[in-house]
């Protein structure tokens, strides 16, 4: 395993973190545009006390085009979404310009869903393009440490997502097992106490303990 700067290291696990929290944000919130159209509430004030992010949105609808399509919101998916495409920029000669294309594509498919009446077709192909993305660097650099980086970041992510919002915790156990055997093939530093609380986790995190291990993931890596 070569030596990596902390400069790439970080920008390997960032872009894996941003290009996870578009997906899988975007898979939660698919449901509440059916739900929408319904004229059903959205739990959009519960949903940003769980990100720890402030709820300026006056009602739903405003809540589903700022959150997710206001580049100008810095806790906004698109944002999300121009930092992962900034960090694969910088890391172009790292991931190939093929990869990378996927990652332009999820952006313009995000832009072109900012002011069309039903979004839902743009956001699946944002979502789609990202599956890409992570297919293609699976298969197109050599580097296993590179390709882990990544990984670790995306998983990190999915375990934040997952123990914030309560949703899918019957996979958590497994996001936890994949990550671990991912960090042991990269040149990254875990923190040994994080490290010791996620590998004593029970299979089925009780909620009160849920907050324990949410940190745990959040410290496990300083970067």
């Amino acid at each position: 395993m070569g030596t990596m700067s902390v400069n790439k290291m970080s920008r390997l696990f960032w872009l894996g973190r941003y290009y996870e929290r578009v997906a899988t944000t975007l898979s939660y919130l698919w449901r509440w545009y059916d739900r929408m159209i319904d004229g059903a509430p959205i739990d959009y004030a519960d949903f940003c006390s769980a990100l720890e992010i402030p709820c300026a949105y006056e009602s739903a609808e405003e809540f589903m085009r700022a959150y997710v399509f206001d580049r100008d919101n810095p806790e906004s998916l698109r944002a999300a979404a121009d930092a992962m495409l900034g960090n694969g920029m910088v890391l172009r000669e790292t991931i190939g310009s093929r990869t990378l294309a996927y990652l332009e594509l999820a952006v313009n498919a995000l832009e072109s869903g900012r002011d069309s009446v039903n979004p839902t077709l743009p956001l699946q192909r944002a979502i789609d393009c990202i599956m890409a993305f992570r297919g293609s660097y699976d298969d197109c650099i050599d580097d296993e440490n590179v390709r882990n980086i990544i990984k670790c970041g995306a998983g990190v992510e999915r375990l934040s997502l997952y123990l914030r919002l309560g949703w899918r915790t019957e996979a958590v156990s497994s996001e936890l097992a994949k990550l671990s055997k991912r960090m042991n093939r990269t040149s990254l530093v875990p923190s040994p106490e994080a490290l010791r609380l996620l590998l004593t986790a029970p299979a089925e995190i009780p909620p009160d303990d849920r907050a324990a291990v949410l940190e745990a993931a959040e410290t496990l890596f300083r970067l």
